[in-house]
């Protein structure tokens, strides 16, 4: 295989591997690099809505291991109810499965994928981008960055600029026969326990996944409240030896950086997770739509500069991703009252 393509794309997660998709789809070609071997771990919940399973132009049943329609509501532990929905709230998926699934379906369709190499280093000018990895150099008229918030190329283009950031803890669980029948009817919300944060369960076909999220600054409470949980085993569970993991998920200002001269953001990368939920799947898919639209227009035009995707997104931002923000403000800080209404 050749070292040139239209496109790179710095990360396999899902918005890399969807992209890459799309992409190839369309004829362009296409290198997907990510550092680690797939299938691996990744700390999420891993819920699809109905909206964001729309977006994948795939069958993808095959993976999902739960649909739930129903909450189990909770505040700090008490006055619980379960709340039954019409219709699916929630599909869970593994998401060491899910986000194989995805890169693999990009390379069916005729996308390049480099496991296990890390993207090192980039530079750009106006012949094009050179991205060096340890085991050589790999050159594209585009480079995506859908790397989230470790990778080089988000770190490169964000720069110092102020983003929000949620931060999460997860511990999964192998779920029991009979103990926690009640844990794998329904999704968990517990609120009240941390500022602006709340505590979730998501059931999946043999594991249930235990988390708590919010705010950055209140992660010393969070830590506090979900070791509480578990010390007084509110969860019904021995947690022995299980190891909690953590994750941030950002959230973009009106200020964010998104791309630069033939460089753009995608996912997590761009910083589009959602401020109310931190849920990041849906607008991660949205973004790789939005990119493939830059992209096909600036290789068309040889025009890099992706003013249409950056506007793309903007309008988004305005329109989606600054409401959840607004949200979060007014139910997660005094949760009791919409609960008990």
């Amino acid at each position: 295989m050749g070292s040139r393509y239209d496109v790179i794309i710095s990360g396999a997660g899902p918005s890399g591997s969807l992209l890459g998709f799309l992409l190839s789809q369309n004829n362009i070609d296409t290198l997907i690099i990510d550092k680690k071997n797939f299938p691996r771990y990744k700390t999420c919940a891993g819920g699809l809505q109905d909206r964001t399973i729309d977006l994948i132009p795939f069958d993808i049943k095959n993976t999902i291991q739960k649909s739930l329609d129903s909450i189990l509501f909770s505040f700090r532990g008490r006055d619980s109810f379960t709340r039954k929905y019409s219709s699916t709230i929630i599909h869970t998926v593994d998401r060491r499965e899910f986000d194989h699934f995805l890169a693999a379906r990009a390379i069916e369709n005729g996308c390049i994928v480099r496991f296990g190499k890390e993207v090192i280093d980039f530079e750009s000018n106006n012949g094009g981008v050179t991205v060096r990895t340890g085991n050589g150099k790999y050159s594209s008229k585009i480079l995506v960055g859908a790397d989230g918030i470790r990778g080089l190329v988000h770190r490169r283009i964000i720069g110092r600029a102020a983003i929000l950031k949620i931060l999460g803890y997860e511990l999964e669980k192998k779920s029991g026969p009979d103990e926690d029948r009640e844990k794998k009817e329904h999704i968990g919300l517990d609120f009240g326990g941390s500022p602006k944060g709340y505590l979730l369960t998501f059931p999946r076909e043999d594991v249930i996944a235990y988390g708590i999220g919010g705010p950055v600054g209140t992660a010393r409470l969070m830590r506090k409240y979900f070791g509480q949980c578990l010390k007084k085993d509110v969860f019904g569970n021995n947690w022995t030896g299980q190891k909690i993991m953590a994750q941030c998920i950002p959230i973009r200002t009106e200020n964010t950086p998104l791309c630069r001269e033939r460089i753009l953001l995608i996912g997590d990368a761009a910083c589009l997770g959602d401020g109310f939920t931190g849920e990041g799947l849906y607008n991660a898919f949205r973004s790789s739509h939005a990119a493939l639209e830059g992209i096909v227009s600036a290789l068309k035009r040889s025009e890099f500069s992706f003013k249409d995707y950056r506007e793309s997104v903007n309008t988004a931002y305005t329109r989606i991703l600054r409401a959840p923000l607004l949200f979060q403000e007014y139910f997660l800080h005094i949760p009791s009252f919409f609960i008990n209404y």
